[in-house]
């Protein structure tokens, strides 16, 4: 629970609310002034109802299929949900083995959480319902050989060169500037030299070493990136952490020789783990779109159509 924003609102309420009523209708008294549960509970829903409702509904749905599945999700899979994603947010944030601490851990889903304006607590129902969704994908999901010989030729079958420019996330005019350059024509390496924030790769032009589809050492959203560039193709800003990358493709080189049947299960593995969060976000929203769901108070009803028309 972020108390800071619920100290505002109670803040907003005790200026809203005049002489108490009895107290059983009060949440809190302050100096003799109550503020009723009713008023709380509006503001909280005014300020943060909608998303959280959206939450809770999704939630809902998501469990509601679990039980028609004859599925059970336990309080295990909702901490094995929990430890699975502070193992992704260490990894974004760059936390090597050494550093990667449960302690460390928290910290960095704290600063995400603040990045991103979520509390903890929808967090948590974010887990939840996470966990019901992977357990309703995991038990349909099925891959054939065809489609494990293309994961193969993916990530083994060739590697790619690229350079980038990393810039600073807190400065949006060196991004834009970059931007533009590359736009009128500049050289990549020579922008590289000038403009990039990597004092290891920018006296090279940028250039990194060359890297297959599943090598841990670069962020996964840079592979995926660097992977869908034609030769000399310049992608879109590729946030990670806290630099922006912009990549250019310079080189496929062809694969090594490993055999499919020495890696198939490694094969397998990455392609669960890389599709299967894809599965689950269209399982929510089919689960959503499929649903009945009616708002029962008027005021809230429109303010949520809204909210959907905004989010669609």
């Amino acid at each position: 629970m972020n108390w800071n924003r619920m100290l505002c609102l109670v803040a907003v309420a005790v200026g809203a609310v005049g002489v108490g009523r009895a107290d059983g209708d009060a949440l809190v008294i302050v100096n003799g002034r109550s503020i009723s549960r009713e008023r709380v509970h509006k503001l909280l829903m005014e300020a943060y109802g909608l998303e959280v409702m959206q939450q809770v509904i999704i939630t809902e749905l998501a469990r509601q299929a679990t039980r028609e599945a004859g599925l059970r999700v336990t309080p295990e899979d909702v901490r094995a949900e929990r430890r699975d994603t502070l193992d992704r947010i260490a990894a974004d944030a760059g936390l090597d083995p050494e550093e990667s601490t449960d302690e460390n851990k928290e910290k960095a889903l704290d600063e995400v959480l603040k990045q991103r304006r979520i509390s903890m607590t929808e967090f948590l129902i974010g887990m939840e319902r996470n966990a019901h969704l992977r357990k309703l994908v995991e038990a349909t999901f099925e891959v054939d050989e065809a489609t494990l010989r293309e994961e193969f030729a993916r990530t083994y079958g060739e590697r790619v060169r690229v350079r980038h420019i990393q810039v600073s996330v807190k400065n949006a005019a060196r991004l834009n500037e970059v931007v533009t350059l590359l736009e009128q024509g500049t050289d990549f390496a020579e922008v590289a030299r000038t403009m990039s924030a990597n004092v290891e790769t920018a006296p090279r032009g940028g250039e990194l070493p060359a890297f297959a589809f599943t090598d841990q050492g670069f962020d996964p959203l840079l592979r995926e990136a660097a992977f869908s560039l034609e030769i000399n193709e310049v992608s879109n800003p590729v946030r990670t952490g806290q630099f922006y990358h912009i990549l250019r493709l310079e080189e496929r080189i062809p694969p090594a020789a490993v055999r499919f049947e020495d890696v198939r299960p490694q094969v397998e593995a990455s392609l669960r783990e890389r599709e299967v969060p894809k599965q689950m976000g269209k399982l929510a929203q089919r689960l959503f779109n499929d649903a009945n769901i009616r708002v029962v108070d008027p005021k809230m009803r429109g303010r949520y159509n809204e909210f959907l028309k905004e989010n669609e």
